[in-house]
């Protein structure tokens, strides 16, 4: 079976041996669904690297939720240079931003292998009317995107330094949340240029900023694993900056 832009439907079961299941917008569709006797309509769909999930303009029949792997939210400037405004890991859901428009305003395409559940928007506004555990999970997954958006304008008005800790230590902490405290290493799905782009930083920038982090001894890497070995520097350098911020906000205000 395929999906809409060629996409791959894989299974008809999403919640089938998922580390998530009951703890993400899809799986309680799912439930909600089943509480009913209705049928799911929640399936999974493969990406491959590169493949993208929806274009720029597309109609917004759906909302997905990351099951595995990880993709791109991207746009193109005037400029015709390739701005991405956010990444999509296991857990996230994507397609939010459109839900009012009916319409993609971003493309979302597959940075690895990946695996999406896609939710008709039919089937969540059926069980939006009928199961507050959905509507709690929606508000949720809304409520961590305008999160992530204002971390993301705070920690772009940083030094470079200070952005690169910013990023990796939220992909600790990520990680930790889902696998306990003692986790201190992850793969960055993404490529050196397509954080830099994310990160508003040169390549070159984000390269130097990773040997520095080295050298310090703060995280050693091998390719896109990371290990974080001095998490408490790595807080300090995130934090670099917001004070110097303060007062001229104070200032404007």
């Amino acid at each position: 079976m395929t999906d809409v832009n060629n996409t791959q439907t894989v299974s008809q079961f999403p919640c089938d041996n998922c580390l998530r299941s009951g703890r993400c917008l899809g799986s309680v569709v799912v439930k909600a669904g089943a509480d009913h006797q209705r049928a799911s309509e929640v399936t999974v769909v493969q990406l491959q690297r590169g493949q993208p999930l929806f274009r720029t303009g597309d109609a917004a029949n759906a909302v997905y939720v990351v099951q595995s792997g990880a993709l791109k939210a991207r746009r193109t400037s005037y400029e015709g240079d390739e701005e991405i405004l956010a990444f999509r890991l296991p857990g996230d859901a994507i397609g939010l931003d459109a839900l009012g428009q009916r319409m993609q305003n971003t493309e979302a395409v597959a940075l690895c292998s990946t695996r999406v559940c896609r939710v008709p928007l039919e089937a969540l506004h059926r069980e939006l009317r009928s199961s507050p555990e959905v509507s709690e999970m929606l508000f949720d997954d809304v409520g961590r995107e305008f999160e992530r958006l204002h971390e993301h304008l705070q920690t772009e008005r940083r030094p470079a330094q200070a952005r690169i800790a910013a990023f990796l230590l939220a992909q600790l902490k990520r990680r930790q949340r889902l696998f306990g405290a003692q986790i201190d290493r992850f793969t960055l799905p993404m490529t050196r240029v397509d954080l830099g782009r994310y990160l508003a930083l040169a390549t070159e920038t984000v390269s130097r900023m990773f040997t520095r982090l080295q050298q310090d001894g703060v995280i050693s890497c091998d390719g896109n694993a990371v290990q974080v070995l001095k998490a408490t520097a790595l807080e300090a350098m995130a934090g670099a900056g917001a004070e110097e911020r303060a007062p001229a906000l104070a200032k404007a205000a």
